[in-house]
């Protein structure tokens, strides 16, 4: 397994144990379960569906989940207008069943996910709005999603936040980032210095045209910590932690399930993952789109959102860098990163 991906996942689970709000225990969701081929995958609904507009949630990792993403205040002012879909995709999450391992594919994750868009527009309507939401790794399958057949035309608007639709592209980028800012860092001395001395090392010595699985995935290790001690981030929202039981017994989620079975999925999308590079298709996305992006994700640096925007296709799209965000401005400047996201959607609907 590729070490960035294994390090993305840690740090989602970490998210999903630690930082559920309270409504995560107390409000019930409808819950939509699809079958396809083997998997049976929940997608947890709450907020107003009443609105005909609703977001779908294509989460990180891989092996991350749909509710990891209900937390902080974008979440919740998200649910008093519209509703919101928290897939768990195929080998993640809450998902289950029997399936083979062969399976584990982007392709069959987007038929997955296509399958899901279809169930909403039975359950809901056909005049619902469906707006697409994908993250750091769901950046990559909905990415994926827009450019098989005629999928993006059930999409009313896709929002693509720091996604890793092209990883040889992304490792470049963060060393040169690394380059960068950790020079800079280095020359203004504190408490870190150390630390950014060895990133800077760490840069200096790869080969940004012949990256090794192993310094990819020190690329990732590497871009969490460096988002930590950088000052310009904003420290990321502190939702109320539950209780023992609530968070045990609330959950439809199983932490260490969820995480088991996410690294086998992990492993066995690792090999595609690592060479999927989308950049130059982008010509082929003609619906409303919006690259949200932190300045400093250096995870997932912010030159994929540049160059997508420009390969785009689409006369109705957006780009928007947050001064103070890493991987996650949703967490990092809420009330900005949902501005954003509501004027898109209001401009859409």
């Amino acid at each position: 397994m590729t070490h960035w991906i294994k390090t993305a996942l840690l740090g989602l689970v970490i998210l999903s144990t630690a930082c559920q709000p309270d409504a995560f225990f107390t409000e019930k969701p409808e819950v939509l379960y699809i079958r396809r081929d083997g998997a049976d995958m929940p997608a947890y609904i709450y907020g107003n569906t009443d609105s005909k507009v609703l977001m779908l949630i294509v989460h990180g990792g891989p092996g991350g989940n749909g509710l990891e993403y209900r937390t902080g205040s974008f979440a919740e002012a998200m649910e008093k207008d519209y509703g919101m879909v928290y897939w768990d995709q195929r080998g993640q999450g809450s998902s289950h069943g029997k399936f083979d391992e062969s399976s584990l594919t982007i392709a069959t994750l987007v038929e997955d996910l296509h399958f899901l868009v279809e169930t909403l527009k039975s359950h809901y309507g056909a005049d619902t709005k469906i707006f697409m939401f994908g993250h750091s790794w769901g950046g990559t399958l909905s990415t994926a999603y827009m450019l098989t057949d005629e999928y993006q035309k059930d999409i009313a608007g896709w929002l693509e936040v720091d996604g890793a639709h092209d990883l040889p592209l992304l490792n470049r980028e963060a060393i040169l980032m690394y380059r960068s800012i950790a020079q800079q860092e280095v020359n203004k001395g504190g408490e870190n210095e150390v630390r950014w001395q060895e990133i800077l090392d760490f840069a200096n010595g790869v080969d940004i045209n012949n990256i090794t699985d192993e310094e990819s995935g020190q690329i990732n290790s590497f871009g969490f910590e460096a988002e930590g001690i950088l000052e310009d981030v904003f420290s990321p929202e502190d939702p109320p932690t539950p209780g023992l039981m609530e968070f045990l017994f609330g959950s439809p989620t199983n932490p260490l399930t969820s995480f088991l079975a996410g690294n086998a999925t992990n492993s066995a999308l690792n090999d595609e993952i690592e060479q999927t590079a989308f950049t130059q298709q982008f010509n082929k996305v003609e619906i409303p789109v919006i690259f949200l992006w932190g300045k400093y994700d250096f995870v997932v640096p912010p030159a994929l959102a540049y160059t997508a925007f420009n390969w785009t296709a689409s006369p109705d799209k957006e780009l928007v860098i947050f001064e103070h965000s890493g991987h996650s401005p949703m967490a990092n400047e809420p009330e900005l990163f949902t501005k954003a996201v509501r004027d898109f959607i209001e401009k859409h609907r």
